[in-house]
């Protein structure tokens, strides 16, 4: 049996997120806003200590994770490969813009918006399933959302029987692990730079308490 509380958060927000570039698997430095924001997430989580953490192999999510560990500095930060964001292969590092063009045209959409609105209401991940299919290099949803399970499973066995857990990840994979449990949980749209989805996990199930929250008692 576990009893595993899982605190979500996506990294904070990073050079990238702010010209609005594909990170992906490529990385950027956290801003100055950013390493605020998680210091500040870190202040708030003051009273939550956790019993073991977690991040990518991206430096933005460790950069993150030990802001937000600040109270607890002596906790180790596992980096797992698998909890990496989605791989966008020669798209990586291209403005979001210039893909969503190509996108629009491979897919005879009107314009952006359009795009947009109907990736986000869709019923599975159709960026990865367009991106995947421009590029066969970049990865389809269901290699995006295995690595991730993968991912998850190696934090429970890294992890104590019961009590708190940081895992540190990305946008589009946070999205894509809450909705491999819930599918209407939320819309692909990343969830906001440095806030917490919190799971549970009892050994077998996998449940939400909570999703995108950046408040705490």
């Amino acid at each position: 049996m576990k009893n595993l509380e899982i605190y979500l958060t996506r990294h904070g927000e990073t050079e990238f997120n702010v010209t609005q570039r594909l990170q992906g698997w490529a990385d950027s430095p956290l801003t100055e806003d950013g390493k605020r924001v998680a210091q500040e997430l870190g202040d708030k989580l003051r009273g939550h200590n956790f019993q073991a953490a977690f991040c990518s192999t991206l430096p933005r999510t460790l950069t993150t994770a030990q802001l937000i560990l600040a109270h607890q500095p002596h906790l180790p930060i596992m980096a797992l490969n698998d909890l990496r964001e989605y791989h966008f292969g020669q798209f990586e590092g291209n403005y979001g813009n210039d893909l969503y063009e190509k996108i629009i045209a491979h897919r005879g959409i009107a314009d952006v918006e359009t795009w947009l609105n109907f990736y986000r209401h869709a019923d599975h991940n159709v960026l990865a399933e367009t991106v995947s299919q421009l590029d066969p290099r970049a990865e389809t949803e269901a290699q995006f959302v295995q690595r991730l399970q993968r991912g998850m499973a190696q934090v429970v066995a890294n992890s104590p029987d019961e009590g708190r857990v940081l895992v540190v990840s990305h946008g589009m994979a946070i999205v894509a692990l809450l909705k491999s449990i819930d599918k209407s949980a939320i819309l692909y749209k990343s969830p906001a730079n440095a806030s917490v989805s919190r799971l549970h996990f009892d050994g077998t199930k996998w449940r939400i308490l909570s999703v995108a929250q950046t408040d705490f008692t």
